[in-house]
């Protein structure tokens, strides 16, 4: 695997077909280091209860030919007590092997599960709208736990497979080498079978990898806009959809079992024609007096015991192959790069004062798709200015530049004189409060979700900045008042109180700069009165930017800048701009018009 993959690469799957087992695995190395001596015990335990697998059959020969054939019960009991002793140390150690191998597998995890998260946290919001999240929970937590299976069922527990065939082939060897060729004599076949299915199993599993993750970022996707999809009736069509990327993903995993449907069995024929040489072969030496009869049923045991190792390879082999195509997806996550980095060196003013600039900015979503053009205009601290424009014309993508979710293409913006790209992401976005159209909410408390967990900011706090905008009454009148617990995405709050709490949850942080992106949109006209006065407040001596389609609401601006095409056509008050026949005076006239007309309960043009 390269070292860094591209995005398009990383979520278009298909193009995964080398063989990367060495890179992947000394990219999960640095995961164990920090688990060395476990790992090592793990190692330890594991031999040890290997070894102790091996006395049992042994004393099943010790018994038979030192004890039974002589009549010797007493001695006879004692090989049953130290038998009986070797399964309890087996038990011992097998729960020992299990529990550690579990304990290093989930600690290592752990790891790479905080890695993975908080690489996800660092991304820009253009690599979130352009990546599914269904594919990103894959990665999170089915990827991980598949690797998790590598080293709690995979190559530790391979090793000691290894340990015991080695052992075992060395009993063997020791008690009748002639008798242990003979078990042997198989091996070469067990290889050849192992090589084939090895080479079509790989890209079974790597196709059964990519199918899931398809398949989850579809749900994630339609479960997310259930109501939607109810609302446009596109329930068939979706379940038709999900009915065939099912399919697919059946089809990939009967592809894995016919390998191993074929692969199993073909070990259990050559499996059983070693015990019928060995029953053949071993049977007539007994008969001649060449060897003892204990030598030959712990020779039988030995081989359920040397072909169990061979099946768990296989199916270690499983393991192994899908924790590779897990691995390859991990990795080429972790791998795609930051696109909008902190500097190396950030700066940002001691005391901030809003001062904003727009250079000739230039920026698109795709490719030469410009969404802003030449952009340039400044704003002195304290100053409020409104952007008006028609729907698309640019304004929240002037914003989302300014917070630095997206970075433009060309031009510069500078608050405080500093270049945004200068300052840390983390101070920026504390000294630039966005209030969204669209507001999520998390799981939890009212209150939570007013401070997001920032304990440095106390319950007092929020309560004072409620009372500032005049909404802490509104927020006391739900149910719980403040410990109201909020379900998924804020859905027993109405779209206005979900406003409400951005309102606060922007002002705790005191921002410099203060952004309404059609902040009051979901918020009736008998609130948003309520709220005006303490809007004005807040906004008075702090540099506001308001981003509002109801142009009644920004008429006291500082200042207008309207927006056509990603251009700005026009800059003035509202009483300049309307002295002028231009595109500020037509947008306002229009609203106007749609207005009365829904007083006087006509129909407004281009609906029934």
């Amino acid at each position: 695997m390269s070292a860094s993959v591209s995005n398009s690469e990383f979520f278009d799957e298909d193009h995964q077909t080398g063989t990367y087992d060495l890179r992947l695995i000394s990219r999960l190395i640095p995961y164990v280091r920090p688990h060395i001596r476990l790992v090592f015990l793990s190692l330890g335990v594991l031999m040890v209860s290997s070894l102790v697998q091996l006395v049992g059959p042994y004393l099943t020969k010790v018994g038979i030919d030192d004890y039974i054939l002589r009549g010797d019960a007493r001695g006879l009991l004692f090989v049953a007590f130290l038998y009986l002793t070797t399964l309890m140390f087996e038990f011992l150690f097998q729960y020992l092997r299990v529990y550690l191998l579990q304990l290093t597998g989930q600690r290592m995890m752990r790891q790479l599960r905080v890695e993975i998260f908080d690489h996800i946290l660092r991304m820009s919001t253009s690599f979130f709208d352009r990546t599914p999240t269904g594919k990103l929970m894959t990665r999170t937590i089915q990827d991980v736990e598949v690797i998790n299976e590598l080293f709690t069922q995979g190559v530790i527990v391979v090793f000691g497979d290894l340990i015991t065939l080695l052992g075992i082939a060395s009993v063997l060897f020791w008690m009748d080498w002639r008798l242990a060729l003979v078990v042997l004599s198989v091996t070469p076949l067990v290889v050849l079978v192992t090589a084939v299915y090895r080479v079509n199993a790989r890209d079974a599993y790597r196709g059964v990898r990519l199918h899931v993750a398809r398949l989850n970022a579809f749900l994630q996707e339609n479960l997310a806009g259930m109501t939607t999809v109810q609302l446009f009736q596109r329930e068939e069509e979706n379940f038709r959809r999900f009915d065939r990327m099912n399919q697919d993903t059946r089809d990939e995993h009967l592809r894995t079992i016919f390998y191993s449907a074929l692969f199993f069995p073909c070990v259990e024929v050559l499996a059983a024609g070693a015990l019928g040489l060995v029953i053949w072969y071993g049977g007539g030496r007994v008969i001649e007096g060449y060897l003892l009869p204990g030598v030959l049923v712990a020779f039988l045991q030995y081989m359920r015991r040397f072909f169990q190792p061979i099946r768990d390879l296989a199916e270690k082999y499983n393991i192994f192959q899908a924790a590779m195509a897990a691995s390859e997806r991990v990795f080429g996550l972790l791998d795609t790069p930051e696109d909008l980095p902190d500097s190396p060196h950030p700066r940002f003013p001691e005391n901030p004062r809003g001062e904003i600039q727009f250079q000739d900015v230039w920026f698109a979503y795709t490719r030469n798709d410009w969404v802003l053009r030449g952009i340039t205009f400044s704003i002195k601290p304290g100053e409020t200015v409104a952007l008006v424009g028609a729907t698309g014309a640019g304004k929240s993508s002037l914003i989302g530049l300014l917070g630095r979710a997206y970075e433009p293409q060309r031009g510069e913006i500078h608050i405080d004189g500093i270049e945004v790209r200068s300052w840390g992401k983390e101070e920026l976005r504390s000294h630039v409060g966005i209030i969204p159209q669209e507001v999520f909410l998390l799981s939890g408390s009212l209150l939570e979700n007013l401070r997001l967990w920032d304990i440095r900011i106390s319950e007092d706090r929020v309560r004072e900045m409620a009372e500032a905008i005049q909404v802490d009454r509104l927020l006391r009148n739900l149910s719980g008042g403040y410990g109201t617990e909020i379900r998924e995405r804020g859905e027993n709050l109405s779209l206005g109180q979900r406003q409400l709490v951005a309102f606060v949850r922007a002002l705790l942080y005191n921002p410099s700069v203060l952004v309404l992106d059609e902040a009051t949109s979901s918020v009736d006209p008998a609130t948003e009165s309520l709220i005006q006065g303490g809007i004005e407040k807040l906004i008075s001596g702090r540099t506001s930017l308001i981003i509002a389609h109801r142009l009644s609401t920004i008429r006291r601006a500082d200042r207008i800048l309207v927006l056509h095409r990603g251009r700005i056509v026009e800059e003035g008050t509202h009483r300049v701009l309307m002295a002028r026949d231009g595109v500020y005076r037509r947008l306002y006239q229009l609203q106007i018009e749609n207005q009365n007309r829904h007083q006087s309960g006509d129909p407004v043009p281009g609906k029934s």
